[in-house]
């Protein structure tokens, strides 16, 4: 029998995959993952790529790799912050990608929570003292 952190697992797999495909059926330029990036760069105008990896809980030279593309591709607008760190910035066609991808995505994943008999908002709360304790490990 899978264990929890199994079953936990499998569903951002899952929901990851959907993701991917509901983008890139509605046309979308971001894959899921580049969303993911821009859309914790929009809730921290400024913030660095310490500070991203730690959002998305994945590397530094991950987030460095992928800035580096969505920089290139013209996405993110990279400065320089205190020391040799670099401070991340959406630029224009970055935040218009991000509202598009946004609204591709909707709230299919609330409504299908819903479908099961569980509130979105019930559920979240019981998930974020987990990954609250997790980063503290």
């Amino acid at each position: 029998m899978p264990s929890l952190a199994h079953e936990l697992h499998i569903l951002v797999a899952v929901m990851d995959r959907q993701a991917d495909a509901l983008l890139a059926r509605s046309g979308c330029e971001l894959s899921y993952a580049r969303f993911l990036v821009l859309l914790h760069v929009s809730e921290a105008d400024g913030m660095t790529q310490r500070d991203l990896a730690g959002r998305l809980g994945t590397s530094e030279a991950a987030v460095s790799r992928m800035v580096a593309g969505l920089a290139r591709d013209g996405y993110l607008e990279v400065g320089r912050a205190v020391g040799n760190r670099r401070s991340l910035r959406l630029s224009a066609r970055g935040g218009s990608a991000l509202a598009a991808a946004g609204e591709a995505l909707g709230d299919g994943f609330d409504r299908l929570v819903r479908a099961t008999g569980t509130e979105p908002e019930r559920l979240a709360a019981t998930v974020r003292p987990i990954i609250a304790a997790l980063q503290e490990v």
